[in-house]
């Protein structure tokens, strides 16, 4: 007993330290204002952390991060914040230069002047939102969920683990996330484009006036129509292929796992 006793000490004591359950978080704030024009074009990467990005009326860039370690502050000084300009090109990372298996994070609020593009958004491990931003729009997360509304332009989202919800934007380009649903408003698309999830239901909003060829599929769910109709050329129960309007370009919506809700999106 007294030998299962110290190893469920050592395992908790283990398991603490990996956690970083047995250290006091150390936070550090960072703050920052940058300059940006009409032309400005913003790209933004963090290792691990939350992400948020929105317009607000004023014409600079404000930035503001919280750093937060629960291994110490030498481990939050290894973690660098850099701004770096590139002709219209504004990139904003966070890095982390040590060597532990959980890294310190780093959560961003940055808020932006309605008129400058917002390119890239990318984080290794927390949940992004934006909205009433510019520009054709990519935002990838490795474990989080994605939410973006109200963005003038084309919207492509990639999660490992996390929900994805697009709505009220110019249109859809891939949206894909290994697990959990999708909520998709598609006011427009180019090209052909697809929606997946391997897990998860999905919640698809057409414009009725779009002209696309629809492919919808499910392993293990049901395939249901609100308010819109498709002239249909494959109905099984699990796999329909219709059309929108005279067709076109082809939009594949396809879930391993769940249901997919097919329903008209009112303006």
């Amino acid at each position: 007993m007294k030998k299962q006793s110290s190893m469920l000490i050592v395992i908790l004591f283990l398991v603490g330290f990996l956690c970083g359950c047995i250290n006091p978080q150390t936070t550090e704030y960072f703050n920052k204002v940058i300059a940006a024009d009409e032309f400005t074009v913003l790209n933004v990467s963090i290792i691990k952390g939350g992400l948020e990005i929105h317009a607000w009326n004023n014409d600079t860039i404000q930035l503001n991060a919280i750093k937060k370690s629960a291994f110490g502050q030498n481990e939050l000084d290894k973690v660098e914040i850099n701004i770096e300009k590139k002709g219209n090109d504004i990139e904003i990372e966070a890095i982390y230069t040590g060597d532990k298996f959980t890294p310190p994070s780093v959560d961003m609020n940055i808020k932006v002047p309605p008129y400058i593009t917002v390119d890239t958004v990318t984080t290794s491990n927390g949940a992004i939102q934006i909205s009433g931003v510019k520009g054709d729009l990519i935002a990838t997360s490795s474990n989080g969920a994605i939410i973006i509304d109200n963005v003038d332009g084309y919207i492509s989202a990639l999660t490992s683990n996390g929900r994805i919800e697009v709505t009220g934007s110019t249109g859809i380009k891939n949206l894909q996330s290994s697990n959990l649903g999708i909520i998709a408003e598609i006011y427009d698309f180019k090209d052909n484009i697809s929606i997946t999830t391997s897990n998860g239901g999905i919640s698809v909003y057409f414009n009725p006036l779009l002209h696309a060829d629809v492919e919808m599929k499910t392993s293990n769910g049901q395939i249901s129509f609100h308010d819109i109709a498709l002239n249909m050329s494959m109905d099984d129960q699990k796999h329909k292929i219709g059309s929108i309007g005279n067709g076109g370009n082809i939009i594949l919506i396809q879930t391993s796992n769940g249901n997919i809700q097919i329903n008209k999106l009112y303006n």
